[in-house]
């Protein structure tokens, strides 16, 4: 899980799509509560079993953007789509509204190739 964790960090901080938009708030899981919009985290999972060559490993990407951003957040997942498409299994993305602060989540989930 390490592996794929640096992976992800080190591909995603080389993305300039990523960078002009996020700059490095890139984290594992959660990010601080006083992170400034927009921000990123990444979570992996180890799937074992799901092939004949061992185990597999997937990942979703969480893009936080402020209230009143649902634009931005679907224009910057329209953006990243063929980059992790690229490098990546895609799977699916979706964007979820957080009630609490108004906020926008960007949702992207791959497998590793």
């Amino acid at each position: 899980m390490l592996e794929l964790s640096d992976e992800i960090t080190t591909f995603l901080l080389a993305q300039t799509v990523f960078t002009d938009v996020m700059e490095d708030r890139l984290s594992p899981i959660v990010s601080s509560a006083d992170e400034t919009y927009p921000f990123a985290n990444y979570i992996v999972r180890e799937q074992s079993g799901q092939s004949k060559d061992g185990d597999a490993a997937s990942a979703t990407l969480l893009f936080y953007f402020e209230q009143n951003s649902y634009r931005k957040c679907v224009e910057f997942l329209d953006q990243m789509k063929p980059i992790i498409k690229e490098n990546y299994d895609w799977l699916n993305s979706e964007i979820e509204f957080i009630e609490q602060d108004q906020s926008f989540v960007g949702i992207i989930n791959f497998n590793k190739i």
